[in-house]
């Protein structure tokens, strides 16, 4: 029988404590059954909502004790809403990856000219402007000679392409001064392998041969 206090008197100060923290309703009932084993119940219900309770429940019969715990609780769900700002971020797409850029687009006065993109010596071959007006100053010279001269004041300091090379050859008549010509541009030419076929400017075989060897030395 004190066993049987004992039990009682713990299991009615837990549910107490509990009741003091909840909203609860607690009954606890002693009886002796037909085998003269005295038994005690003690239950407790606590009221979360309308709908929704928790409850938990002791009985303890003789010497021993049985405790039975049935919790019945809700599951909240709570749903947080997440700042726009902050959505429209994470879903934007991730930046571009780096791309090497492309050759620098350049206008040297001669249509579809590779070697407009093309440098040499760390240096491009002349833009539209300075290789037209360069071109017109020769057309204005009638003196073959004289225009040879300037031809090689200018290209001693300027690089130029294969395409512009060519349009240069075309306005010596003489083909002794247009290999001159050709030997004052071809270390500066930045694309001297395109220029190849103008061998083709001479009728002589030796010069012709003289100026594709020249061309073919720049490539080295």
């Amino acid at each position: 029988m004190t066993q049987l206090l004992r039990a009682v008197v713990v299991s009615s100060m837990f549910m107490s404590a509990a009741a003091l923290a909840q909203d609860v309703e607690m009954n606890m009932n002693v009886q002796v059954d037909d085998e003269d084993m005295p038994s005690a119940n003690i239950q407790m219900t606590v009221q979360e909502g309308d709908d929704d309770e928790a409850g938990a429940s002791v009985r303890v019969r003789g010497g021993g004790a049985n405790m039975q715990v049935k919790v019945k609780a809700p599951v909240h769900v709570v749903v947080e809403e997440e700042d726009s700002e902050f959505v429209e971020e994470r879903r934007s797409p991730p930046p571009p990856a780096y791309r090497r850029p492309g050759p620098v687009f350049r206008d040297c006065g001669t249509q579809r000219d590779p070697g407009c993109t093309m440098t040499r010596d760390g240096k491009y071959a002349m833009d539209a402007e300075t290789f037209k007006g360069f071109l017109h100053s020769l057309r204005t010279q009638h003196n073959e000679i004289l225009r040879e001269e300037m031809s090689e004041k200018v290209l001693k300091r300027n690089y130029l392409t294969a395409a512009q090379l060519g349009l240069i050859l075309d306005l010596f008549q003489n083909e002794i001064t247009r290999l001159d010509v050709a030997k004052t541009a071809a270390p500066h030419v930045v694309n001297p392998q395109h220029a190849l076929g103008f061998s083709s400017k001479w009728q002589n075989s030796i010069s012709s041969e003289e100026y594709v060897e020249l061309m073919s030395a720049q490539q080295e």
